[in-house]
C-alpha cells in the first residue's frame, strides 16, 4: 500500500487513496504509530467519484472534520490530478465541504469555516444563557468564556500571558465542564493589537495542538466581536502564522500552506 506523507500546521498526516476490503481503522493503528509504524497524526483515504475524504486518528476512530486533513486532501487531489479544479466540492463525514487552491507552489488551500453560529443548541448546551461571555466557576476560579460554533464547538478565553501555566491547566477542565455535552475545544487567546493575536488550542483527547485553522479562525470571530481587533488579522501560533478574515456576508475563510515530505510503501506483510 502506498502512502504519501505531508505537513500541516504543527501535524503530519499520512494519505493513500481508497481500496475495497481494506480494514483501515486497523491500518490506521498500525501506520500511524511512530515506532513501529511510519508516524504521523491521522491517517486520511482519499475516495474519487465523487471526491470524499476520510480521516482516522491513532486508535482507529473516525473523525467528522479536520481543516489541517482537508487542506492535505485537496494538495494529494490536486498533485495527482484526480482533479486539477481550483475549486473542489468534498464529502466529509460532516457533509459537503468547498476548497479553493489559492496558489500551486507552496500548495495553499483557502478554507471556508462558513458562518459561527451562536446559538445554544448548536454547541450543545440546554440552557437559554448566552454562551458568549458567560462566566464559570472552577472551584475559586471565576472564568469567563466566549463559546460559539465554528466547524465545531468552540470556547475562547481571552489572557494577559498565553503561557500562564496556572490558566494553561484549566484547559482540560474547561474542555470537559458541564455546561457541554459534547465537550468543547479551549482557545487561549492574548491580544497582541488590534491585527494580531497569539493562540493556543487545546482539543480533548489530544491535548494541546497546533491544530489552528478552525481555532484561529474562531479566535478572529471572538475578538472581532468584542472589537479587539479589526478587519483581517495575524494569528502567531508555536509553529508559524495563519491568516484568517471574515467576508461580507460573515464567512470565516483562512489560507493554509501544506508541504509534502515524502512517500513509501508499506506492504500488507508490516501490518
Amino acid at each position: 500500500m502506498k502512502f504519501t506523507k505531508m505537513y500541516v500546521c504543527g501535524e503530519d498526516f499520512l494519505i493513500t487513496l481508497f481500496e475495497d476490503n481494506q480494514d483501515y481503522s486497523n491500518i490506521a493503528i498500525k501506520v500511524l504509530n511512530r515506532i513501529k509504524g511510519i508516524g504521523a497524526n491521522r491517517l486520511i483515504v482519499v475516495k474519487e467519484k465523487p471526491l470524499e475524504m476520510i480521516v482516522y486518528d491513532t486508535e482507529g476512530k473516525r473523525e467528522v472534520f479536520n481543516p489541517n486533513a482537508l487542506v492535505c486532501f485537496s494538495k494529494f487531489v490536486f498533485d495527482n490530478e484526480i482533479s486539477r479544479s481550483k475549486e473542489m466540492t468534498i464529502l466529509t463525514g460532516a457533509g459537503r465541504t468547498k476548497i479553493e487552491v489559492a496558489a500551486e507552489i507552496p500548495f495553499v488551500a483557502r478554507l471556508n469555516l462558513e458562518k459561527p453560529n451562536f446559538n445554544n443548541r448548536m454547541i450543545y448546551v440546554t440552557d437559554s444563557m448566552d454562551s458568549f461571555g458567560r462566566v464559570i466557576r472552577l472551584d475559586n476560579t471565576l472564568l469567563t468564556i466566549y463559546s460559539f460554533n465554528l466547524l465545531g464547538v468552540n470556547t475562547i478565553i481571552f489572557v494577559d500571558d498565553i503561557n500562564d501555566e496556572n490558566m494553561l491547566k484549566l484547559a482540560p477542565v474547561v474542555a470537559e465542564y458541564k455546561l457541554f455535552s459534547r465537550k468543547t475545544d479551549v482557545i487561549f487567546v492574548k491580544v497582541i493589537d488590534k491585527k494580531n493575536l497569539r493562540i493556543k488550542c487545546y482539543k480533548p483527547g489530544l491535548g494541546f495542538v497546533n491544530n489552528t485553522g478552525s481555532a484561529c479562525g474562531a479566535a478572529m470571530v471572538a475578538a472581532s466581536k468584542l472589537a479587539y481587533t479589526r478587519g483581517k488579522v495575524t494569528c502567531h501560533l508555536d509553529e508559524g502564522e495563519l491568516n484568517p478574515e471574515i467576508d461580507k456576508k460573515g464567512n470565516v475563510f483562512v489560507e493554509i500552506k501544506a508541504d509534502k515530505i515524502f512517500e513509501c510503501n508499506y506492504s500488507e506483510e508490516e501490518y
